[in-house]
């Protein structure tokens, strides 16, 4: 392919070109995975060169260095030897002008007059090419073992041919050498069948042979040069998509294969130029990140696995971090300056707590509310659960040890908001920095979630579509699993619900009627709760009512903490620990006090009533 095109070719022109030889169908993803696989190879073998992210054959590049005192006709039969079928003149003087510097015509036409010498080491086969004799088997002897020892160095060579040899039928040399070819398994060296052939019909003509199989359209020739059939070129095709998709299983057969290199990998760096062509090609899509191995293939072509690839990719991440039209956001995803969204830097509608003193007619503030001190019951440890801490008013501590599994089941104003806040004591299933993160996280039905994280508010933004598809207003639980990818997430969930924060349909809608009441005539906090837990005289967890406060009005825990404490009428039975309930009795006594109490007063009856509580 380098050498018929007129001038260098891209990584991915090649891939294409690949794969239209190869008949592979493969979309753009597979197409890059294959680019990648080329990159490697071409990087692995000295016949190639690269400059400017395009590929060309060494000795045409001046990049190699070649003994231009070895005779004309031997660097042919190599050049042919090495691409591995026959070629046509035009072919090898071309590449033969690359080395001795004369015109491709001149080099083409002396090899069609080696081509007519009695001893030429060429043949001629159809449409114009030429083969090598050194491909023939030579039987100038009538001895197989002679034969065999004069043309194979390696016995095994004819070891797959030979397993297969009694089993194959065929009346003539070629019908002979396909039945062998059809029995083995792997694609063997011609001359192997060459010989098989022989010992079945010693009187055949070997380069007869040859030519009557080029002609055959069900073959093909591998370098070698080896026969493929299409069960051959079916599992051929099987093995290149598999090494296309793991660039690193390519590195390591290579590796076996290849001698080690002596010198380290060349000293690369990106330069402005490349810097430049980076931003470009992001400029074109501004609504998405990108990931500094997708800019090495798709733009810098550098691949996996290719020697110059890990200097390519630190130079790039460390270049675009430096630069201000970058913004990097997270792992190796960046995005250009400006392109963030919006919504991801704020806090969203609807999380802000509602601070505001309700006031009475008179102007005095109407809400009671008990400093931490005044406490009742266990409130310092209700307040702890795991289940409501929420943005600005957690309580929770931060760990420096890895979090593998964080349980989430999100309030109402998280579900509409599309968010999930993720408190101080998880956040190390998370990355810590920079600030604004963008993460993957693979939910089941292979549905796939690009979400953000706000390091700074600890929320997760982008849930609103599959809370909405998923889960219940209020109660549904899921959880985010950590993977072996630092801005990836795997989410599972199973139609888990949460019992302490599970409302019905029915009464989700009689708070959102009482918040829509709340709201218009500006009802205090105590009213709020008193008519809450007025309507469930069984009692409900702290975390419940927390959770149902809060589609009202968004208040914080200690807020209402102190609102439970500050009033006699908010209990909990002794037989009933942790569930609060509305005394109707002591909320009668209560209103029929009247006028202003006197501060020891008002001590001695708190201290009555804790009494009372014990």
């Amino acid at each position: 392919m380098l050498l018929a095109s007129e001038a260098p070719l891209r990584t991915a022109d090649l891939g294409r070109r690949i794969a239209e030889r190869l008949g592979l169908a493969l979309d753009e993803e597979g197409l890059g995975a294959l680019a990648a696989l080329v990159r490697l190879i071409l990087d692995s073998d000295p016949t190639f060169s690269h400059s400017n992210r395009q590929w060309d054959l060494a000795i045409r590049a001046g990049r190699l260095e070649v003994d231009r005192r070895r005779p004309v006709e031997r660097a042919m039969e190599d050049f042919i030897h090495q691409l591995g079928r026959p070629a046509g003149p035009e072919e090898v003087g071309a590449y033969i002008a690359a080395i001795y510097g004369r015109t491709a015509d001149y080099y083409a036409t002396m090899l069609a007059r080696k081509l007519e010498a009695p001893d030429s080491p060429f043949f001629p086969v159809p449409e114009g090419r030429v083969g090598l004799r050194r491909w023939l088997l030579d039987i100038t002897s009538d001895d197989p073992e002679e034969v065999e020892w004069d043309n194979f160095e390696d016995p095994e060579a004819l070891a797959p041919v030979r397993e297969v040899a009694s089993r194959a039928k065929g009346k003539t040399p070629p019908d002979y050498a396909k039945a062998l070819l059809r029995a083995v398994a792997e694609p063997p060296l011609h001359k192997a069948v060459d010989f098989v052939v022989w010992q079945r019909f010693p009187e055949m003509e070997p380069e007869a042979l040859f030519v009557a199989l080029l002609a055959d359209p069900e073959l093909a020739l591998l370098p070698g040069p080896r026969w493929r059939t299409p069960q051959h070129t079916q599992r051929l095709i099987a093995a290149v998509q598999q090494l296309a998709a793991e660039p690193e299983l390519a590195a390591e057969l290579l590796a076996t294969v290849l001698p080690a290199e002596e010198e380290a990998a060349p000293a690369v760096t990106v330069s402005e130029e490349d810097l430049n062509q980076v931003y470009a090609a992001m400029e074109r899509e501004l609504d998405r990140s990108f990931r500094i191995s997708e800019l090495c293939q798709n733009v810098l072509e550098a691949f996996p696995g290719s020697r110059s690839y890990a200097a390519i990719r630190d130079s790039l991440e460390q270049r675009m971090r430096s630069d201000p039209r970058f913004v990097w956001v997270g792992a190796e995803r960046f995005r250009l300056d400006g392109t963030l969204p919006s919504e991801i830097q704020v806090l969203p509608d609807g999380l802000a707590f509602d601070d505001r003193v309700y006031t009475g007619p008179s102007g005095e503030e109407v809400d009671k509310v008990a400093p931490r001190e005044r406490w009742k019951y266990d409130l310092e440890e209700q307040v702890l659960h795991p289940l409501i801490q929420d943005v600005g008013d957690d309580d929770s501590t931060a760990t420096s040890a890895p979090v593998t599994r964080f349980t989430a089941s999100p309030l109402l104003h998280h579900y509409v908001a599309g968010t999930l806040y993720i408190p101080f004591a998880s956040r190390g299933l998370l990355p810590r920095e920079p600030d604004l993160v963008e993460l993957t996280v693979h939910a089941p039905g292979d549905v796939r979630l690009e979400l953000w994280l706000n390091n700074r508010l600890g929320l997760l933004y982008g849930l609103k579509e599959w809370y909405d598809a998923n889960l219940p207003w209020l109660g549904g639980r899921f959880h985010l699993v950590a993977t072996d990818q630092p801005d990836e997430l795997r989410l599972e969930y199973s139609g888990e619900r949460e019992p302490l924060l599970d409302l019905p349909m029915d009464r989700l809608q009689q708070l959102v009627m009482l918040r829509a009441e709340a709201e218009g005539e500006g009802l205090p906090l105590t009213e709020i709760v008193t008519r809450i837990l007025r309507a469930q005289p069984e009692g409900v967890p702290f975390v419940t009512l927390f959770a149902e406060v809060n589609v009202v009005r968004r208040v914080r825990r200690a807020v209402l903490a102190g609102i439970l404490s500050s009033q006699r009428y908010f209990t909990q039975p002794p037989n009933q620990r942790g569930y609060w309930h509305f005394d109707e009795r002591r909320a009668e006594k209560a209103t029929r006090r009247k006028g202003p109490r006197r501060a020891r007063a008002y001590e001695e009856e708190e201290e009555l009533w804790e009494e009372e509580e014990a």
